[in-house]
Order: C-alpha cells, then sequence, then structure tokens
C-alpha cells in the first residue's frame, strides 16, 4: 500500500498539482446477526483510496475502491482552492495498543455469544424479546502521503454491538436499545448488557408519568453522555466557544468547579486512539472546560486562529469515500477516583435517578437552553421508590453547567459522534416535566 500511494502522488506531481494528498485504508469485518425472524454472519474485506489534488485556484477530489490508481483519470479540478497541512510533532507520548492484532471473533463463536446474551435477557426478563441483535467486529490500516511531507500510518480495531429489545407488561408495549463497543468483541460484557437492558424494559413497561418538578438529579453515564453530545454544537469548531465564552460569571467560570471537559485522540485504552488523525497530524489531549473555566475549542489545523487555542488533531473520515471533517474523538467528563455512585445516590433526600436517555439531547435554536428526554426512578431518602418514563429534562445550558454538584468515577464511553463519555453526574436547579413534545 506504501508502495501505491508514492506512485499516486508522483503521477498527480507531474500533473501539475503542487497540493496532493492520497490516502488509503483496507480492512476487514465480521457481521453476525440475531433476531426474532433472521439469524446470520457475513464477512467483508476491503479497501479504498482518496485523492485531494489542487492548488491556490481550484481542486478535485476523487475517491474508488482497491488501491490509489497511479494514473487517472482524475475529475476536473472545479473544487475550491486547496492547502494541506504541514507536518506537525507532539511532545505527547503514546504507543499503539497491544490488542489491535486481536483476531476477529469467529463466525460461530460469535452466534454463540449472541446466543447466550438473548439467554441472559430472558433470565433477567422472561417476557422479554430480544429483536435484533447485531455485532459488528472490525479492523483497519489507513495510509496517508501528502507534497507537505507527510507520510503516515494509523491503525484501529473496533467491535460495536447494538441491540433492541421489547417487553409488554401492564398492557404497555416497551422498547429499549443498547450501542455499545469495545476493542474486540469479547471484551464484551454479555450478561451485563442483558441486566442493563432489563433495567431499562422494566422502567418503560411500568414507570409512571412524572409531574413538573425540580429537585436534585443523578444522570447514569448513558444518560450524561446523551447530555454531553447534545453540546457538541458548543464545542466543535472556531465559533462553537463563543456561546459559553459569554456566560463566565465574576470568577471567569462558565461552569461548577466539578466539570473538566476534555477532548484526546491518545485517551489510554481509547477504541479510537492514534497518534495521529485522518489528516496525518498529531493527536493530542485539549482541555475545554478546566474545573468551570473555558478552555478553547475543539479545533482543527486550519480552523485555528490568533487567540482561540491549540488545534488538537481532530479530523475524521468517515470512509474512504468522505473528506475529513473536525470532530470529537474522545471526548469526555473527567470522572473523580474517590467518589462512588453509591455515595452520590445516597446523599439524595428527593429526586430522580435517571438511567436511560429515551432519545437525542435538542438545542433551542440559539443555543441557550436544552431538553433531554430521560427514564428513571424517583428518589427518596437515597432510595428508588417508583419507576418513572416520559419525562424531560430541561433547562437552560448555563443551568446546566453550573449545576453539576459532583461527578462518579464511573466513567462510560458511547460510540456516538466519535467516542463520548461522561461518569454518573449528580446536578441541581433543572427541571423535570412530562413530554408534551414541545422543543426545549
Amino acid at each position: 500500500m506504501k508502495e501505491d500511494l508514492a506512485r499516486t502522488l508522483d503521477h498527480l506531481v507531474g500533473e501539475g498539482f503542487a497540493e496532493v494528498e492520497v490516502y488509503a485504508r483496507r480492512g476487514r469485518s465480521r457481521r453476525l446477526e440475531i433476531g426474532l425472524a433472521q439469524r446470520g454472519a457475513s464477512f467483508h474485506q476491503e479497501q479504498g483510496w482518496a485523492v485531494r489534488a489542487g492548488g491556490d485556484r481550484s481542486s478535485l477530489f476523487a475517491s474508488g475502491t482497491g488501491p490509489p490508481p497511479t494514473v487517472g483519470p482524475w475529475p476536473e479540478a472545479d473544487g475550491w482552492a486547496l492547502r494541506l497541512p504541514d507536518p506537525a510533532s507532539t511532545d505527547d507520548a503514546w504507543s499503539e495498543p497491544a490488542d489491535l492484532d486481536a483476531p476477529l471473533i469467529g463466525e460461530t463463536e460469535g452466534l454463540r455469544w449472541l446466543s447466550r446474551l438473548e439467554q441472559g435477557l430472558h433470565q433477567e426478563l422472561p417476557t422479554a424479546k430480544l429483536v435484533r441483535a447485531v455485532l459488528e467486529d472490525g479492523s483497519s490500516e489507513s495510509r496517508i502521503n501528502s507534497t507537505r511531507g507527510i507520510a503516515t500510518a494509523y491503525r484501529r480495531r473496533l467491535a460495536a454491538l447494538r441491540l433492541e429489545a421489547v417487553l409488554e407488561a401492564e398492557g404497555r408495549l416497551a422498547a429499549a436499545t443498547l450501542y455499545v463497543a469495545e476493542r474486540e468483541a469479547r471484551k464484551l460484557d454479555g450478561a451485563a448488557l442483558g441486566r442493563r437492558l432489563a433495567d431499562r424494559l422494566t422502567v418503560g413497561a411500568t414507570g409512571r408519568p412524572v409531574e413538573r418538578d425540580r429537585g436534585e438529579l443523578l444522570l447514569a453515564p448513558e444518560v450524561a453522555t446523551a447530555l454531553l453530545h447534545g453540546l457538541l454544537p458548543l464545542l466543535v469548531g472556531p465559533r462553537a466557544g463563543a456561546r459559553l465564552a459569554g456566560m463566565r460569571d465574576g470568577r471567569g467560570r462558565i461552569a461548577s468547579d466539578a466539570l473538566t471537559v476534555v477532548d484526546d485522540g491518545r485517551w489510554p485504552g481509547g477504541l479510537c486512539a492514534a497518534a495521529v488523525d485522518g489528516e496525518g497530524l498529531p493527536t493530542r489531549r485539549i482541555p475545554l472546560i478546566a474545573q468551570g473555566h473555558f478552555g478553547q475549542p475543539l479545533l482543527a489545523w486550519h480552523q485555528q486562529q490568533d487567540g482561540e487555542g491549540q488545534a488538537s488533531g481532530c479530523s475524521r473520515r468517515a470512509s474512504w469515500r468522505d473528506l475529513p471533517i473536525p470532530g470529537p474523538t474522545h471526548l469526555a467528563i473527567l470522572p473523580d477516583p474517590a467518589v462512588a455512585v453509591s455515595s452520590l445516590l445516597a446523599d439524595i433526600a428527593r429526586g430522580y435517578y435517571f438511567i436511560d436517555a429515551s432519545g437525542p439531547a435538542r438545542l433551542s435554536p440559539d443555543g441557550s437552553r436544552f431538553a433531554l428526554p430521560a427514564a428513571g426512578f424517583l428518589l427518596q431518602s437515597g432510595k428508588a421508590t417508583a419507576p418513572v418514563r416520559g419525562a424531560v429534562i430541561t433547562g437552560t445550558i448555563s443551568a446546566l453547567l453550573r449545576g453539576v454538584q459532583a461527578v462518579a468515577r464511573d466513567l462510560t464511553f458511547l460510540p456516538l459522534d466519535g467516542m463520548i463519555g461522561s461518569p454518573t453526574l449528580l446536578l441541581s436547579g433543572l427541571e423535570v416535566h412530562a413530554d408534551d413534545g414541545r422543543g426545549p
């Protein structure tokens, strides 16, 4: 693959292009699926490439399967002017994870694993039905060469599992989904996933509607992560931080002391961790919010401007057919290793413990308010007294950021827009009401 990129690069330079980038990727994956009426497995190998070439006046973008072609034909260069990044370095140390070489899960092994997960769900809830379970286990290698002097490669290893289940109880049909990922499929904990599905189905089927209410809220990592995912427009890009920066109080803070948010393309053990991003630039940790103080938005190299912060190597490629775009790699609210979830729960005199986000977080058009549908339990004296469903957590962004009273140590990442992670959060100052279909 390395020689293919060099030949393509040389050819395009010979065609008169000053700025040339050649990207190639190859990978393999196994897909396993069981459901009410289907059960199957498939194996795929893929290889693809992409080329960006141009200069001060125009550019072209081309992509295709197989190795990159050493000669055209190339499309007409009718795009915008093109400038590619210069090579960069970082002092941050990083070593490639050893388990990148772990073999893909076998077909028989994978289908048995899914069947055991289904049996585990039935043990928790005998009347529950696993409508669909899809396990995709894959690995890939990418390489980038450019006329700016970038010549680098990186590898990825990822297993993603999506579960959909239903439960009929008390005349109501409840549905629940889970989407999780690990470096390799064998690390997924089927028993724990079965219990999580059962908890969500039980709450959805037996929960009662909430009244308009306030109180302390405990958000499980899955709910807090959905909330952080909804805040991405306020965290990514050169204009993203303007609204947050405008929320500073007299001490210069935009959030409580308990809140620190970082993005780190080299997160230890991170499923998307790599030394470089999709344009071959070094990844690094960037503090977006540090103990309540706004740091900077997440920026790619071409978004970096004077005074806005440091670029972090955050350009991603959804596939070889797509241009690189900035986005989070491992965006996380940092946990507090000294705080157990049980201690936060015990301190709540009256409030709610939400364990499932039943939809995405929504921002108001001006970005000042949010709404997140959720389900969980009513809490009294530190104990869950009744399941609740159809709830919406809402408030201003400022109240949300300042309302973080404590963070626990159970940091969990979910595969959303990149890997998004949060520990359990204790919040105050927000409102809970029944979902009436209205926006934030």
